[in-house]
């Protein structure tokens, strides 16, 4: 959407797409992204999250990856065809979701009326492990998981990465809050609703205002965490340079759907797929989840009693360490 700030009118998301990390935001956006109304150049800009902050209040890891200049960030979109809408997915507009709303407020005014917020949320203790799986995988994790969540080496490592905050990085009812009480059209998903894709797929366009009658491919499953059996594989595939960039600007968006799908089925192999152990899946959810989903509860108005027991399912490793 136009907004006019300086009185200039510039180019804004109509979507933002918010949740917390390992949540299924990166599905959602790919999907999205397949629709030809829709206008997304790049995920996690993180502009309303970092945006009129001093650059040492972003984490190292990413610092050089957000996009915080207003014109920058405007700029993203200047390839917007009419009749596109625009969106933004970023998963730190969730973890800063006090500045994420200050900075909306301060663009949008009265016209946050018409943006269209979804988040995305998962079982607390299943979202740090996979968070922490994925840390693994990527190298940036050597700790057991144990080790990884105590307080001491969470506050030693929080300035590399937010991430490294895997148990406080689930605290969900705050936030959902702020972002209910600020974004009047708000959509609250969970990981598990995704597991109907096609429905939660026709639902989430219904939502945004866009065409349902459109293809698009919801049997890959992006961005999988797991412990690492072909480290190299991994850190090709994840590696970053400005030879990458430049490509994906220059490939069709059918093939880079195609090659998006394809490095994360290449992901999927590479992983030897783990879960935690359910004993210690249930401690956590009493010790660390159990206030803050009964609180979810009320905000969201949705039940989420099967987040406070041990779900029966089969598990495929039970690893308490790595």
């Amino acid at each position: 959407m136009k907004l006019i700030v300086g009185n200039k009118p510039l180019n804004f998301p109509d979507i933002l797409i918010l949740g917390a990390a390992k949540c299924g935001t990166t599905s959602l956006a790919f999907f999205l992204k397949q629709h030809p109304d829709v206008y997304m150049p790049r995920k996690e800009p993180g502009f309303f999250a970092y945006h009129n902050r001093p650059v040492l209040e972003f984490p190292s890891g990413i610092r050089d990856r957000q996009i915080t200049d207003l014109g920058a960030y405007s700029s993203m979109y200047e390839g917007v065809k009419p009749g596109q809408k625009i969106c933004d997915s970023s998963v730190a507009q969730f973890t800063n979701a006090e500045h994420t709303v200050r900075n909306v407020k301060q663009y949008y005014g009265e016209s946050v009326s018409g943006l269209k917020t979804v988040l995305i949320l998962r079982h607390p203790v299943d979202r740090a492990y996979s968070h922490y799986l994925m840390f693994v995988k990527n190298g940036l994790e050597t700790l057991s998981f144990e080790e990884a969540i105590r307080p001491e080496n969470v506050k030693r490592r929080i300035g590399d990465q937010l991430g490294y905050d895997y148990l406080g990085g689930s605290l969900y009812a705050e936030r959902v809050r702020l972002f209910k009480h600020s974004f009047p059209q708000l959509k609250i998903y969970t990981t598990e609703d995704l597991k109907k894709p096609q429905e939660i797929l026709k639902d989430f366009l219904d939502f945004c205002g866009l065409n349902d009658k459109v293809s698009i491919n919801t049997a890959a499953k992006l961005n999988p965490s797991g412990l690492p059996k072909k480290k190299g594989l991994i850190r090709i595939l994840h590696s970053r340079s400005k030879f990458k960039e430049i490509l994906k600007r220059l490939l069709p968006d059918k093939l880079q759907y195609r090659l998006t799908a394809v490095k994360s089925d290449l992901l999927r192999r590479s992983i030897v797929k783990a879960e935690i152990d359910p004993i210690l899946r249930q401690e956590l959810t009493d010790k660390y989840f159990k206030t803050d989903i009964l609180e979810l509860q009320k905000i969201v108005g949705r039940n989420f009693s099967n987040w406070l027991t041990q779900n029966k399912h089969k598990y495929d490793i039970p690893i308490k360490s790595q």
